[in-house]
């Protein structure tokens, strides 16, 4: 299991879902976007899920776990008060 931290851009619907005859009891996926423009898919259980959903997050940094298919298992959110689009913008053009 390979560890990633990634800054990513939800581009789809929070899909959120109760699983039964399992120990999660509830998970969220969603289509996010990599500052090179690529697309992955992200998953969450439990209380992650639950803040993923009650916050409604649109941009946000993530410690996860690379699975099969471009899945990324989201282990840890962080989250920066002060952090916006044109932060991410600028640190996505920047020249190297």
């Amino acid at each position: 299991m390979n560890e990633c931290f990634l800054f990513v851009e939800r581009v789809s619907n929070i899909d959120f879902r109760f699983i039964i005859n399992r120990k999660e009891k509830s998970m969220v996926k969603i289509k996010a976007k990599l500052l090179n423009d690529s697309e992955i898919e992200l998953f969450a259980y439990d209380d992650l899920a639950d803040y993923i959903y009650k916050e409604n997050l649109e941009s946000f940094f993530v410690r996860g776990s690379i699975r099969e298919n471009m899945q990324i298992e989201i282990r840890e959110i962080y989250k920066f008060k002060y952090l916006d689009w044109k932060t991410y913008w600028y640190i996505k053009n920047k020249k190297m």
